[in-house]
Formats: C-alpha cells, structure tokens, sequence
C-alpha cells in the first residue's frame, strides 16, 4: 500500500514537472509555434472544452501569423506545401480555395492583401476578390467619392480645406466610414445623402471624430436643446463644425447662458431654438472672452452708452444675434455715427436699436454713411455725388425713429429709385408716408399713381 502511494506520488510529482516545462516552452515559443501548438493539442486533447486553448489565440497574434506566412509567400514568388498548410491551420480546413489563391497570387495582389490584413479573417470574401488578377478594386477615397456621389469639385474643395485629405481617408478605413454615413443617413442621423454631401465637403475633417462623440452630441442637440431632426440637420448643414466642440465645456454651457443670462428661459425656449439654428456660429465664441463682456458692455454704462435693460437685451439678441460677437470698438463707432448724423438722445439710439438692432451688422463705410449722404442730400452739388434725398436731419430723424429699417434698404435697388420717380413729379419724399420705403413694389406704383394724379388734377 505504502509502495503504491510512494509510486503514485513520484508519478504526480513527474507530470507537474513535465506541464510546467511544457508550459516554460509554450511562453516562449514564438507566436507562430505558440498558435500551431495551441491547435495540436485541442485536436489531440477532445475533452478539453471547445475554445479553452484556441481562444487564447487573440486576433491580433492570428493577423501576425497572417502577415509572416504573406512575405514567405512574398519573397519565394510562389508558395509551397508547407506554407499552405500552415495557412490552412491558421485559417481553418474550409477555407482551402482561399489559401490556393494566396498561393498562386502574384505580388501586386499579395501587396494589396499586405496593406490590409485584417481582410482575410474579416472578410475572406473580398481578400480572394481582391487576390485574382483581373479584380477592379476600388481604393477607400475612391469607394467613399461614389458612395457620397462626389462630384469633381467637390473633390477639389474637401483638399483645399482638409490636404491630403485622401491617405487620411484611406487611414480611416472603410468599415469605420461605413458606420459613420450610415448613422447620418439613418433615422437618427436624418439626413439625406446631398445634405451629407454638403456637410462633408464643408467641414471634410469631421469624418476624424469617432462615431460615439458625434452620436453624443447629436443626442444633445435633440433631446437637451429640443430640436427636430429638421432642425437639426439644418444646424449641422450651415456649421458642421458645430460637432466637434465639447458638450461640457462648450455646447452645454452656451445654452445656459442664453438661458439665464440673455433671457430665452426654458419656458420661452421654441423661439431660442430657431435662433440657434439660425446662428450656429454662436457655439464658436468663448464665453469668458466675447459673449459675457458683450452683454456688460451693452447693459453696464461701460462705454456703449445704451445701458439696456434685461427685457431690451433680450429683444436685440433675438431679433439679431451677431450683436453679441460684434467687437466693441465696432458698435462704438456705429453708435456714434446715428447719435452724431441723427442729432439723437441715448434714449433714442437705444430705440433705434432694440427696435432694429439688424443696423449694427451693416458696415459703417460702405452703407451706412453713404446711405445718410444720399438722403441728407439737399442741393445741387450734394446731388451730382450722391443723388438729391433732400431731408433734413430732423427729418430723416423722424423717418429713423418710425422706421429704423429705412436704413437697411438697398441705395441702389430701392431709395434711389424711389426718391428720384417722386421727384421727378414734384413729390416731396418729407411728406411722404414714413414707411414708403417698406412698400412693396406693386403698392408703391398704386400710391405713386394716385398722387400723381392729385398732383396733375391740382396743378390744371
């Protein structure tokens, strides 16, 4: 009995010394030699559970394997028995017609199939496509112009803004793309294929951003901000840039301060969001360095002279909401061009302004000022440079403050003309309606009519 535990014991203490020098030559066996030796043993070893040694063959080692065995095949011109069934245990006995082509490709196709290894464990059926002679393969850039129906200039305009713009889309992959425009094409996404089309030759180095973020902040956009998928994707299409800031640092932090400190509040927020898909580029200024000082600016009497109140402020952001990136020393001089040229009080330039805040956004030089010579003018030789308005400053002033407007209209497309028919049948433009510049075209021939007729009826 004592014999038989002493030969049972030294029999145990034999197999634990032969699995662990076994398992010493296993570690550091090459991972070629690791592999094979993993598939002898689960064929020789049937009552092991399936996949307890093969599984911990990770892809990565079998890509490895994959790529070795292609540069033997590679160097010798052609491949042998040996390297076949090599390839045969790597990839598995069911795939022998795919072994064969690798064996009997030639080297531009091995080159090909080199670039791109995943293929044969991912996609054997392409990787044998890809391995015949005569195969038309289309390149990553190439499959990615048709998919998105690219038109040559368009092509142009995604390497003028994104260079090189081709080997990074040949680096992204094509199966990573593919999830990409398929998530904007879906439901979710919304867009239709030109809408995407729009937005990638805009802002082409969008397709960097990893899907998640981009699927994080569409999430946002619609269920935070409330938008329609109509919104949306008008948003995105007018500035695709938008996707890339941050939602804690950036996007989140907008919305709250248009919220609280501009005035749009949560229950009055429907109106807000057409202003922000209005004017998306609101999400690129900073906060600490342009929107905030605006709003101290045009509120506090730090120099704009307006001192608006909350509810005002609210008015002007709304009706034109460039007014919070407009730099001050911008809105200083167009400040003090009305009040000058106007001859008006604070509280009439801050009328002007809450009731037509859009004249901030026109320039100083090349339309305010010309716009106030033409209609200021009242003799002969204002009229040679400019034309023949013939207000005086009190009386455009008046026409000013009942219509702000009157100075956004076009000089050449509607005041000119306007001014110059009424004079020419001794229509005075002071004594006109203060809002004849807003009439339509058809309803100023029909009042310009009728008191011309007056006039003719008068004068016989």
């Amino acid at each position: 009995m004592r014999l038989h535990d002493g030969t049972s014991i030294a029999l145990a203490f034999i197999c634990i010394c032969l699995r662990l020098v076994a398992i010493l030559a296993f570690v550091h066996a090459p991972p070629a030699r690791q592999f094979f030796l993993r598939k002898i043993i689960s064929s020789h070893l049937p009552h092991l559970p399936a996949g307890s040694w093969t599984a911990a063959n990770t892809p990565a080692e079998s890509i490895d394997i994959i790529i070795g065995l292609l540069r033997r095949v590679a160097r010798s011109g052609n491949g042998d028995e040996q390297t076949a069934r090599e390839l045969l245990v790597v990839l598995g006995e069911y795939r022998k017609e795919l072994v064969q082509s690798i064996i009997a490709a030639p080297q531009n196709r091995l080159s090909l199939l080199l670039e791109r290894p995943n293929l044969i464990i991912r996609h054997p059926a392409l990787a044998q496509h890809i391995l015949q002679p005569n195969s038309f393969i289309l390149t990553t850039d190439q499959w990615f112009s048709r998919f998105l129906n690219l038109s040559a200039s368009d092509v142009a305009r995604i390497l003028s803004r994104w260079p090189s713009s081709d080997k990074h889309i040949q680096s992204l992959g094509r199966q990573r793309l593919k999830k990409w425009l398929a998530f904007f094409l879906s439901k979710e996404g919304g867009f239709a294929q030109k809408e995407l089309r729009n937005v990638v030759t805009t802002c082409p180095f969008l397709l960097c951003y990893t899907l998640s973020n981009v699927q994080s902040t569409t999430n946002f956009f619609k269920e935070e901000v409330g938008l329609t998928n109509a919104e949306y994707t008008s948003l995105v299409q007018s500035y695709p840039s938008v996707l890339t800031y941050s939602i804690n640092k950036r996007l989140r932090p907008h919305v709250v301060f248009l919220q609280n400190e501009i005035g749009g509040g949560k229950d009055n927020w429907t109106a807000w969001r057409k202003v922000l898909c209005s004017y998306p580029q609101f999400f690129s200024h900073s906060l600490e360095k342009t929107l905030i000082p605006k709003v101290n600016f045009l509120c506090n009497n730090t120099g704009s002279l307006l001192c608006l109140k909350r509810s005002e402020l609210t008015q002007v952001v709304a009706k034109f909401p460039p007014t919070l990136w407009l730099s001050e020393d911008n809105l200083k001089k167009k400040f003090d061009f009305l009040t000058n040229s106007l001859d008006l009080s604070v509280r009439e330039l801050r009328e002007i302004i809450v009731t037509y805040p859009q004249l901030l956004g026109l320039s100083l030089e090349q339309n305010l000022r010309p716009k106030m010579a033409f209609l200021l003018a009242s003799n002969a030789q204002d009229a040679d440079r400019f034309g023949y308005g013939g207000l005086s400053p009190r009386e455009l002033k008046g026409f000013v403050l009942y219509q702000p407007a009157l100075l956004a209209y076009s000089l050449e497309g509607r005041l000119k003309p306007r001014i110059r028919l009424m004079r020419e049948n001794n229509i005075s433009f002071c004594y006109c309606p203060k809002n004849i510049m807003s009439y339509t075209d058809k309803k100023f021939d029909s009042w310009y009519v009728f008191y011309s007729l007056i006039f003719y009826v008068t004068m016989v």
